[in-house]
């Protein structure tokens, strides 16, 4: 069965260094909204009330909205990633493991207190009764697809076999990064927290994957050099 091949271990540099640069773009941006989230929020709203608009109508495009934002709730990632957890455990995948536990655990904390600093109003199209009223930046769905859902991608394409590889690779990545527009089109989100969300869990994703690149990615033997046969003069 032929699997996907790991990036090389010195490629780790590069992942951490595009990580930092992202990462940082994204706590830049969290910056500047939390210095004026009025005048933010004045830019955002005229893309939100697009993206908001095309759902109201297109119902069809509201409904899928619905059913991808379904799957980076909190209240499924609870469930998801305890079983994902265990049934890499089980298979020995204890790397992977480790793998999606910081990605995703860790990256709940940051985006948690994030949320808890910038401490941004929701879109004037949200539930005003919604207890996270002030808890907008980042989106913490658009997070999560980033840091549970693409990462159990990654995770795929390179334990699963191909063409199965994939195909779950493939499918988990495209759940996690529409979780952002999903948002605006529910009007769940601001255009800048859905933003703000795909660049901080990037570059988190990145710099957790550079680590596990470096220290804990199974390691392939080296090729065993083979003598060359020369043949004897007749």
């Amino acid at each position: 069965m032929k699997h996907w091949t790991l990036p090389p271990r010195t490629s780790a540099l590069q992942f951490a260094i595009a990580g930092v640069v992202v990462l940082c773009t994204g706590l830049a941006l969290a910056w500047v909204i939390a210095q004026d989230t009025v005048a933010a929020n004045a830019r955002d709203l005229s893309v939100n009330t697009f993206f908001f608009s095309l759902g109201q109508e297109h119902a069809w495009i509201a409904q899928v909205s619905e059913a991808v934002s379904w799957f980076a709730g909190g209240a499924r990632n609870v469930i998801v990633v305890p079983v994902a957890l265990v049934i890499l455990l089980i298979a020995r995948q204890w790397r992977w493991a480790i793998f999606l536990a910081v990605s995703s655990q860790a990256g709940l904390l940051v985006s948690s207190a994030l949320k808890a600093t910038v401490a941004r109003e929701r879109p004037p199209f949200a539930d005003p009764s919604d207890f996270q009223r002030y808890l907008s930046f980042p989106s913490g769905h658009t997070f999560a697809g980033i840091t549970v859902w693409l990462a159990m991608g990654v995770i795929c394409w390179f334990v699963l076999p191909r063409p199965w590889s994939t195909v779950t690779g493939i499918t988990l990545g495209v759940i996690g990064l529409l979780n952002g527009p999903s948002r605006l089109v529910l009007g769940k989100h601001w255009l800048t927290d859905v933003l703000g969300a795909w660049l901080v869990a990037a570059g988190w994703l990145l710099l957790v994957w550079a680590a596990w690149l470096w220290w804990l990615a199974p390691r392939s033997k080296p090729d065993q050099e083979t003598e060359a046969v020369v043949p004897l003069p007749t």
